[in-house]
Protein backbone atom coordinates (compact mmCIF):
# COMPACT_ATOMS: atom_id res chain seq x y z
CA UNK A 1 0.00 0.00 0.00
CA UNK A 2 1.22 3.57 -1.00
CA UNK A 3 2.41 5.70 1.60
CA UNK A 4 0.00 8.36 1.11
CA UNK A 5 -2.62 5.76 1.01
CA UNK A 6 -1.67 4.68 4.62
CA UNK A 7 -1.23 8.28 5.73
CA UNK A 8 -4.92 9.40 4.39
CA UNK A 9 -6.07 5.79 6.33
CA UNK A 10 -4.08 6.82 9.66
CA UNK A 11 -5.07 10.70 9.36
CA UNK A 12 -8.86 10.02 9.24
CA UNK A 13 -8.41 6.83 12.07
CA UNK A 14 -6.74 9.11 14.66
CA UNK A 15 -9.07 12.62 13.44
CA UNK A 16 -12.52 10.77 13.40
CA UNK A 17 -11.76 7.56 15.71
CA UNK A 18 -9.20 7.66 18.06
CA UNK A 19 -9.04 11.35 19.38
CA UNK A 20 -13.00 11.08 20.29
CA UNK A 21 -12.26 8.01 22.07
CA UNK A 22 -9.59 10.12 24.16
CA UNK A 23 -11.15 12.89 24.55
CA UNK A 24 -15.22 12.18 23.92
CA UNK A 25 -17.44 13.88 21.11
CA UNK A 26 -18.88 11.88 18.07
CA UNK A 27 -16.87 9.66 16.33
CA UNK A 28 -16.66 8.28 12.54
CA UNK A 29 -16.01 4.92 11.55
CA UNK A 30 -15.19 4.31 7.83
CA UNK A 31 -14.19 1.83 6.12
CA UNK A 32 -12.79 -1.59 7.57
CA UNK A 33 -8.93 -0.80 7.71
CA UNK A 34 -7.37 -4.45 7.81
CA UNK A 35 -4.40 -6.18 9.03
CA UNK A 36 -2.24 -5.32 6.18
CA UNK A 37 -2.50 -1.42 6.36
CA UNK A 38 -3.03 -1.74 10.43
CA UNK A 39 0.10 -3.21 11.46
CA UNK A 40 2.19 -0.77 8.60
CA UNK A 41 0.36 2.12 9.94
CA UNK A 42 2.24 3.07 12.70
CA UNK A 43 5.86 3.53 10.82
CA UNK A 44 7.49 7.27 10.78
CA UNK A 45 4.15 8.28 11.44
CA UNK A 46 3.20 12.00 11.35
CA UNK A 47 -0.38 13.31 11.96
CA UNK A 48 -1.60 15.66 9.93
CA UNK A 49 -3.24 17.95 13.20
CA UNK A 50 -0.51 18.78 15.12
CA UNK A 51 -3.44 20.56 17.57
CA UNK A 52 -5.41 17.18 17.66
CA UNK A 53 -2.13 15.08 18.71
CA UNK A 54 -1.39 17.47 21.41
CA UNK A 55 -4.93 17.07 23.15
CA UNK A 56 -5.03 13.55 23.11
CA UNK A 57 -1.44 13.54 24.35
CA UNK A 58 -3.05 15.91 27.28
CA UNK A 59 -5.89 13.98 27.74
CA UNK A 60 -3.73 10.22 27.92
CA UNK A 61 -1.41 12.05 30.07
CA UNK A 62 -4.29 12.80 32.72
CA UNK A 63 -5.40 9.37 32.17
CA UNK A 64 -1.69 7.56 33.18
CA UNK A 65 -1.75 10.43 36.11
CA UNK A 66 -4.45 8.88 37.50
CA UNK A 67 -2.51 5.66 38.34
CA UNK A 68 1.66 6.85 38.65
CA UNK A 69 3.36 10.30 38.38
CA UNK A 70 4.31 10.53 34.35
CA UNK A 71 5.37 13.42 32.75
CA UNK A 72 3.72 13.01 29.55
CA UNK A 73 2.38 9.92 27.57
CA UNK A 74 3.25 10.35 23.48
CA UNK A 75 1.82 9.96 20.43
CA UNK A 76 0.87 6.19 19.70
CA UNK A 77 3.29 3.98 19.20
CA UNK A 78 3.47 1.31 16.18
CA UNK A 79 1.26 -1.65 18.34
CA UNK A 80 -1.08 1.14 19.53
CA UNK A 81 -1.86 2.12 16.13
CA UNK A 82 -2.65 -1.26 15.13
CA UNK A 83 -4.52 -1.83 18.10
CA UNK A 84 -6.72 1.13 17.35
CA UNK A 85 -7.45 -0.42 13.77
CA UNK A 86 -8.57 -3.33 15.08
CA UNK A 87 -11.07 -1.63 17.33
CA UNK A 88 -12.07 0.79 14.95
CA UNK A 89 -12.82 -2.32 12.58
CA UNK A 90 -14.09 -4.52 15.21
CA UNK A 91 -16.96 -1.10 16.32
CA UNK A 92 -17.66 -1.64 12.53
CA UNK A 93 -18.63 -4.94 12.13
CA UNK A 94 -21.31 -3.66 13.83
CA UNK A 95 -23.01 -1.18 11.78
CA UNK A 96 -26.78 -1.96 10.91
CA UNK A 97 -25.72 -0.94 6.87
CA UNK A 98 -24.08 -4.69 6.77
CA UNK A 99 -27.97 -6.44 7.07
CA UNK A 100 -28.50 -6.34 3.56
CA UNK A 101 -29.12 -9.90 1.95
CA UNK A 102 -25.87 -9.22 -0.42
CA UNK A 103 -23.84 -8.08 2.92
CA UNK A 104 -24.31 -11.10 5.52
CA UNK A 105 -20.88 -12.26 5.23
CA UNK A 106 -19.64 -9.03 5.80
CA UNK A 107 -19.34 -8.91 9.50
CA UNK A 108 -17.70 -12.31 9.45
CA UNK A 109 -15.01 -11.11 6.87
CA UNK A 110 -14.62 -8.12 9.32
CA UNK A 111 -13.95 -9.56 12.52
CA UNK A 112 -11.76 -12.03 10.78
CA UNK A 113 -9.73 -8.63 9.59
CA UNK A 114 -9.80 -7.93 13.59
CA UNK A 115 -7.94 -11.47 14.68
CA UNK A 116 -5.54 -10.88 12.33
CA UNK A 117 -4.52 -7.74 13.43
CA UNK A 118 -4.55 -8.48 16.86
CA UNK A 119 -3.13 -11.77 16.92
CA UNK A 120 0.03 -9.83 15.07
CA UNK A 121 0.15 -7.18 18.42
CA UNK A 122 2.12 -8.85 21.09
CA UNK A 123 0.96 -7.93 24.77
CA UNK A 124 2.74 -4.90 26.35
CA UNK A 125 6.17 -5.89 27.32
CA UNK A 126 6.25 -3.65 30.53
CA UNK A 127 4.05 -1.62 32.94
CA UNK A 128 5.03 1.34 31.72
CA UNK A 129 3.70 0.19 27.96
CA UNK A 130 0.60 -1.33 29.50
CA UNK A 131 0.04 2.11 30.96
CA UNK A 132 0.52 3.48 27.28
CA UNK A 133 -1.90 1.24 25.87
CA UNK A 134 -4.44 1.90 28.60
CA UNK A 135 -4.37 5.77 28.00
CA UNK A 136 -5.53 5.31 24.72
CA UNK A 137 -8.33 2.51 24.90
CA UNK A 138 -9.31 3.61 29.05
CA UNK A 139 -12.57 4.51 27.37
CA UNK A 140 -13.80 1.26 25.46
CA UNK A 141 -16.61 0.69 26.76
CA UNK A 142 -17.96 4.33 26.72
CA UNK A 143 -18.62 3.85 22.96
CA UNK A 144 -21.76 3.94 22.15
CA UNK A 145 -24.66 4.50 18.84
CA UNK A 146 -27.12 7.36 19.11
CA UNK A 147 -29.88 6.04 17.20
CA UNK A 148 -32.91 8.14 16.86
CA UNK A 149 -36.33 8.21 15.76
CA UNK A 150 -38.24 11.09 13.82
CA UNK A 151 -42.24 10.95 14.01
CA UNK A 152 -44.38 13.28 11.97
CA UNK A 153 -48.12 13.78 11.64
CA UNK A 154 -47.90 11.44 8.24
CA UNK A 155 -45.27 9.09 9.38
CA UNK A 156 -41.61 7.80 10.82
CA UNK A 157 -38.40 7.37 10.17
CA UNK A 158 -35.45 5.45 11.97
CA UNK A 159 -31.42 6.90 12.01
CA UNK A 160 -29.41 4.20 13.43
CA UNK A 161 -25.92 5.98 14.54
CA UNK A 162 -26.89 8.59 11.70
CA UNK A 163 -28.12 11.87 11.91
CA UNK A 164 -31.82 13.20 10.45
CA UNK A 165 -31.76 14.77 7.18
CA UNK A 166 -32.74 18.40 7.85
CA UNK A 167 -35.70 18.48 5.68
CA UNK A 168 -37.41 16.09 8.20
CA UNK A 169 -37.37 18.38 11.19
CA UNK A 170 -38.32 21.29 9.25
CA UNK A 171 -41.69 22.97 10.40
CA UNK A 172 -41.57 21.44 13.28
CA UNK A 173 -44.78 22.65 15.13
CA UNK A 174 -47.15 22.50 11.84
CA UNK A 175 -45.93 19.10 10.70
CA UNK A 176 -45.68 17.83 14.50
CA UNK A 177 -42.31 16.81 14.53
CA UNK A 178 -41.07 14.48 17.74
CA UNK A 179 -38.01 13.66 17.84
CA UNK A 180 -36.59 10.48 20.13
CA UNK A 181 -33.07 9.72 20.93
CA UNK A 182 -31.45 6.54 22.97
CA UNK A 183 -28.14 5.63 23.43
CA UNK A 184 -27.00 1.98 22.31
CA UNK A 185 -23.72 1.19 24.50
CA UNK A 186 -20.96 -1.01 22.59
CA UNK A 187 -21.97 -4.49 24.10
CA UNK A 188 -25.33 -3.88 22.88
CA UNK A 189 -24.64 -2.52 19.35
CA UNK A 190 -24.65 -6.47 17.87
CA UNK A 191 -28.85 -6.49 18.31
CA UNK A 192 -29.21 -4.68 15.17
CA UNK A 193 -26.05 -5.72 13.61
CA UNK A 194 -28.02 -8.26 11.39
CA UNK A 195 -25.32 -11.20 10.40
CA UNK A 196 -22.94 -10.62 13.38
CA UNK A 197 -22.65 -13.42 15.53
CA UNK A 198 -22.46 -11.43 19.06
CA UNK A 199 -20.54 -14.41 20.77
CA UNK A 200 -17.67 -14.17 17.98
CA UNK A 201 -17.83 -10.73 18.82
CA UNK A 202 -17.35 -11.01 22.22
CA UNK A 203 -14.28 -13.13 21.98
CA UNK A 204 -12.45 -10.68 19.46
CA UNK A 205 -13.66 -8.30 22.15
CA UNK A 206 -11.89 -10.59 24.54
CA UNK A 207 -8.70 -11.02 22.30
CA UNK A 208 -8.34 -7.30 21.58
CA UNK A 209 -8.46 -6.43 26.06
CA UNK A 210 -5.41 -9.24 26.55
CA UNK A 211 -3.67 -6.82 24.45
CA UNK A 212 -4.53 -3.49 26.67
CA UNK A 213 -4.21 -5.55 30.38
CA UNK A 214 -4.66 -2.59 32.45
CA UNK A 215 -7.99 -2.07 30.60
CA UNK A 216 -8.43 -5.25 30.88
CA UNK A 217 -8.21 -5.10 34.62
CA UNK A 218 -9.49 -1.67 35.28
CA UNK A 219 -12.99 -2.56 33.53
CA UNK A 220 -13.41 -5.98 35.16
CA UNK A 221 -17.23 -4.51 36.29
CA UNK A 222 -18.38 -4.90 32.45
CA UNK A 223 -21.28 -7.08 32.07
CA UNK A 224 -20.02 -8.62 29.37
CA UNK A 225 -17.71 -10.02 28.29
CA UNK A 226 -16.82 -11.38 31.73
CA UNK A 227 -12.84 -10.74 33.31
CA UNK A 228 -11.33 -13.56 33.30
CA UNK A 229 -7.54 -13.98 34.11
CA UNK A 230 -5.68 -14.21 30.97
CA UNK A 231 -1.90 -14.84 30.31
CA UNK A 232 -1.53 -11.00 29.44
CA UNK A 233 -3.23 -9.97 32.82
CA UNK A 234 -1.52 -12.43 34.97
CA UNK A 235 2.03 -11.17 33.76
CA UNK A 236 1.16 -7.44 34.30
CA UNK A 237 0.06 -8.31 38.15
CA UNK A 238 3.34 -10.62 38.05
CA UNK A 239 5.24 -8.27 38.69
CA UNK A 240 5.55 -5.23 41.34
CA UNK A 241 5.07 -2.24 39.11
CA UNK A 242 2.30 -3.81 37.12
CA UNK A 243 0.69 -4.77 40.62
CA UNK A 244 0.65 -1.57 41.86
CA UNK A 245 -0.91 -0.01 38.73
CA UNK A 246 -3.68 -2.97 38.23
CA UNK A 247 -4.23 -2.15 42.59
CA UNK A 248 -4.82 1.89 41.57
CA UNK A 249 -7.09 0.98 38.64
CA UNK A 250 -9.24 -1.36 41.16
CA UNK A 251 -9.08 1.20 43.96
CA UNK A 252 -11.72 3.71 41.77
CA UNK A 253 -13.75 1.13 40.90
CA UNK A 254 -16.72 0.42 43.65
CA UNK A 255 -15.09 -2.72 46.29
CA UNK A 256 -17.93 -5.19 45.68
CA UNK A 257 -17.59 -4.62 41.93
CA UNK A 258 -14.07 -5.44 42.14
CA UNK A 259 -14.20 -8.25 44.69
CA UNK A 260 -16.54 -9.92 42.70
CA UNK A 261 -14.68 -9.72 39.20
CA UNK A 262 -11.95 -11.10 41.36
CA UNK A 263 -13.41 -13.66 43.02
CA UNK A 264 -14.95 -15.06 40.36
CA UNK A 265 -11.84 -15.14 37.67
CA UNK A 266 -9.56 -16.66 40.97
CA UNK A 267 -12.12 -19.14 42.10
CA UNK A 268 -12.24 -20.58 38.04
CA UNK A 269 -8.40 -20.93 38.26
CA UNK A 270 -8.57 -22.67 41.70
CA UNK A 271 -11.08 -25.25 40.30
CA UNK A 272 -9.14 -25.93 37.63
CA UNK A 273 -5.99 -26.36 39.03
CA UNK A 274 -3.84 -23.51 37.51
CA UNK A 275 -1.74 -23.20 40.62
CA UNK A 276 0.92 -20.93 39.64
CA UNK A 277 -1.78 -18.36 38.11
CA UNK A 278 -3.54 -18.95 41.06
CA UNK A 279 -0.93 -17.91 42.78
CA UNK A 280 -0.32 -14.74 41.57
CA UNK A 281 -3.74 -13.62 41.39
CA UNK A 282 -4.25 -14.64 45.09
CA UNK A 283 -1.27 -12.51 45.64
CA UNK A 284 -3.14 -9.03 44.48
CA UNK A 285 -5.83 -10.59 46.65
CA UNK A 286 -3.80 -10.55 49.66
CA UNK A 287 -2.59 -7.21 49.08
CA UNK A 288 -6.27 -5.73 48.87
CA UNK A 289 -7.02 -7.52 51.99
CA UNK A 290 -3.89 -5.86 53.51
CA UNK A 291 -5.06 -2.55 52.34
CA UNK A 292 -8.65 -2.68 53.91
CA UNK A 293 -7.37 -3.88 57.07
CA UNK A 294 -4.65 -1.14 57.57
CA UNK A 295 -7.23 1.55 56.68
CA UNK A 296 -10.28 -0.26 58.30
CA UNK A 297 -11.44 3.12 60.58
CA UNK A 298 -7.80 4.66 60.79
CA UNK A 299 -5.89 2.43 62.98
CA UNK A 300 -9.16 1.13 64.84
CA UNK A 301 -9.04 -2.90 66.46
CA UNK A 302 -12.80 -3.51 64.63
CA UNK A 303 -12.29 -6.93 62.70
CA UNK A 304 -13.37 -7.00 58.96
CA UNK A 305 -16.45 -8.21 58.83
CA UNK A 306 -17.23 -11.69 57.37
CA UNK A 307 -19.94 -12.42 55.28
CA UNK A 308 -21.84 -15.87 55.94
CA UNK A 309 -22.71 -15.54 51.58
CA UNK A 310 -21.10 -17.78 49.11
CA UNK A 311 -20.91 -15.17 46.44
CA UNK A 312 -17.90 -14.30 44.23
CA UNK A 313 -17.06 -11.00 45.89
CA UNK A 314 -17.22 -13.06 49.69
CA UNK A 315 -14.55 -15.93 48.01
CA UNK A 316 -12.56 -12.92 47.19
CA UNK A 317 -12.42 -10.85 50.44
CA UNK A 318 -11.80 -14.66 52.64
CA UNK A 319 -8.91 -15.54 50.15
CA UNK A 320 -7.10 -12.08 50.25
CA UNK A 321 -7.62 -12.28 54.19
CA UNK A 322 -6.12 -15.96 53.96
CA UNK A 323 -3.35 -15.25 52.04
CA UNK A 324 -2.72 -12.02 53.66
CA UNK A 325 -2.64 -14.09 57.35
CA UNK A 326 -0.11 -16.29 56.08
CA UNK A 327 2.03 -13.61 54.66
CA UNK A 328 2.10 -11.77 58.09
CA UNK A 329 3.22 -15.21 60.01
CA UNK A 330 6.04 -15.59 57.02
CA UNK A 331 6.49 -11.81 57.31
CA UNK A 332 8.86 -11.96 60.58
CA UNK A 333 10.12 -8.44 61.52
CA UNK A 334 8.94 -6.70 58.34
CA UNK A 335 5.78 -5.58 60.81
CA UNK A 336 6.03 -4.64 64.36
CA UNK A 337 4.36 -7.14 67.00
CA UNK A 338 1.69 -4.70 67.71
CA UNK A 339 1.00 -4.05 64.38
CA UNK A 340 1.32 -7.66 63.51
CA UNK A 341 -1.18 -8.52 65.87
CA UNK A 342 -3.61 -6.21 64.93
CA UNK A 343 -3.69 -6.89 61.30
CA UNK A 344 -3.84 -10.62 62.59
CA UNK A 345 -6.97 -9.56 64.59
CA UNK A 346 -8.55 -7.75 61.59
CA UNK A 347 -7.91 -10.54 58.98
CA UNK A 348 -8.95 -13.11 60.92
CA UNK A 349 -12.95 -13.12 60.76
CA UNK A 350 -12.52 -13.56 56.88
CA UNK A 351 -9.46 -15.89 57.26
CA UNK A 352 -11.86 -18.57 59.72
CA UNK A 353 -15.14 -18.43 57.35
CA UNK A 354 -17.15 -20.61 55.15
CA UNK A 355 -15.40 -18.91 52.21
CA UNK A 356 -12.00 -19.53 53.47
CA UNK A 357 -12.44 -23.25 54.12
CA UNK A 358 -13.83 -23.20 50.44
CA UNK A 359 -10.57 -21.72 49.47
CA UNK A 360 -8.46 -23.93 51.48
CA UNK A 361 -10.22 -26.97 50.25
CA UNK A 362 -9.25 -26.04 46.62
CA UNK A 363 -6.01 -25.24 47.83
CA UNK A 364 -5.46 -28.40 49.55
CA UNK A 365 -5.78 -30.54 46.36
CA UNK A 366 -2.73 -29.15 45.19
CA UNK A 367 0.20 -32.00 45.00
CA UNK A 368 3.05 -31.73 47.66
Amino acid sequence: MARSDLGGIANRLFEQFLAPLVLGGPMIPGRPIGAQAALAMGRERVLADPDLASHVRLARTRVARRLVAIDRVGDPTEAEWALGSALHDLVQSTHPGLRGAFRRSAPAKILALVEATVARVPPPASAGEALSRHSLFARLFAIERTDTIVRWWTGSQTFLGEVPPVRLMAWPELRRVNVDKSSLPLLELTTTAGALDPPIFQRRLTHFLSRTPLTDLATLGRAAPRFAWSRETLSLIASRAGRTLAFRALASLPDREVDAGLGRATRALLRAAAWSSAAIALDLLADRAFAQAESADGHSDKPLVASDLADDAVFAQAAGALVARQTLGRSGNAHGASERGRLLALLEPRARSAAAREVEALLARRRP
